[in-house]
């Protein structure tokens, strides 16, 4: 059972966490406004589109590897050490930035195809701490830092 645990929980991290890194990574280069002041156009790159919708729908399937996780340390006895505490923490960190600050900000920036260059940043720098969250996750998980015997 553990071993199924463990790779179903492992498995789901790279596809579902994967796919979540690289759309939220991407979509800012994607929403950019046209560069071209004169150009009435609103359209929305179709990228960006992609990009959101990839956020969104494997940002929920992303709550799989956390649940399986946490199942495999109780199943294992595992749950009081600190570097599954700290994975869960982090992982809820991860989860309320991506449900408060990037989804809301990537539907913004859908929303108002012309926004300004420091909405683009903004959404790039929380990218990038979602993914430096979901990395520190990656190290505490070959570390095991607290690990028991």
């Amino acid at each position: 059972m553990a071993y199924f645990l463990l790779i179903v929980h492992i498995a789901t991290a790279i596809v579902f966490i994967g796919a979540l890194t690289i759309s939220v990574s991407l979509f800012p280069r994607y929403a950019a406004p046209a560069s071209d002041v004169n150009d009435k156009s609103h359209d929305t790159h179709p990228v960006a589109l992609a990009m959101h919708r990839i956020t969104k729908v494997y940002g929920r399937l992303a709550i799989i590897p956390p649940a399986v996780g946490i199942t495999l340390a109780v199943v294992l006895g595992r749950l009081d050490e600190l570097w599954i505490i700290l994975s869960v923490a982090l992982s809820l960190i991860g989860g309320a930035l991506l449900t408060w600050v990037i989804i809301p900000a990537q539907r913004r920036m859908l929303a108002d195809p012309r926004h300004e260059p420091s909405t683009r940043r903004r959404a790039g720098a929380a990218a990038g701490i979602l993914n430096s969250i979901w990395f520190a996750i990656l190290i505490l998980m070959i570390l095991k830092p607290g690990a028991g015997g």
